[in-house]
């Protein structure tokens, strides 16, 4: 019964009194996703943090523990990938938008460039990863195979595993971007072209 008396009431309304009901519910729905997408980022930069100070501090001791030439040649090659990440992830932490915006339109704007930072660095990353994460892990590993530290059978699972474990984080890293960055971003754009009109 209320919501046929909420319809009436929408279809007698001006059509001005509709946009701006229309504007303001667009806000409340685009505010509800920014405060989601906030709150994953900030833990995915947590948790990235985390990992990339593990790695770099892991392979790090690899350098001058491990006996395989190769093995502590990827390794350096792997803590220096685990710096650079982390100097994109604090980039993000820092570029996040503050809600002391002028106005907000202008948070929205903030907040688009954010997005699209994101998006940047993200793939970026997954560009790195491609290029010297799974490289330096075939090379720390064929290092151990070459000393014949490992057989071949073992070798074969590492190679599976690490290629597998590459996949996978690369795959999640697409659906993100796909499922998670990009809608928002194209909310917000479309959010922002409503409220320029």
């Amino acid at each position: 019964m209320m919501e046929d008396e909420l319809i009436k009431i929408w279809q007698s309304s001006p059509e001005v009194e509709r946009i701006k009901f229309e504007k303001s519910r667009l806000m409340l729905d685009m505010d509800s996703s920014l405060k989601r997408i906030h709150r994953f980022t900030k833990y995915d930069i947590l948790i990235g943090q985390i990992a990339a100070i593990t790695v770099f501090l892991v392979f790090l001791l690899y350098i001058y523990f491990v006996p395989p030439v190769l093995a502590k040649i990827a390794s350096f090659f792997i803590a220096i990938l685990a710096v650079w990440h982390l100097t994109k992830l604090r980039k993000l932490k820092k570029g996040k938008p503050k809600e002391t915006a002028a106005n907000y339109l202008e948070y929205l704007k903030q907040n688009r460039h954010y997005l699209k930072t994101l998006i940047k660095i993200t793939k970026t990353l997954v560009s790195g990863y491609a290029l010297i994460s799974m490289p330096g892990y075939f090379l720390f590993i064929t290092g151990f195979y070459l000393d014949q530290i490992v057989d071949g059978s073992l070798f074969i699972k590492m190679v599976l595993i690490g290629a597998v474990g590459h996949i996978a984080a690369f795959i999640y890293t697409l659906y993100i971007l796909k499922k998670i960055y990009r809608p928002r971003l194209q909310k917000i754009d479309e959010l922002i072209k409503v409220m320029e009109e």
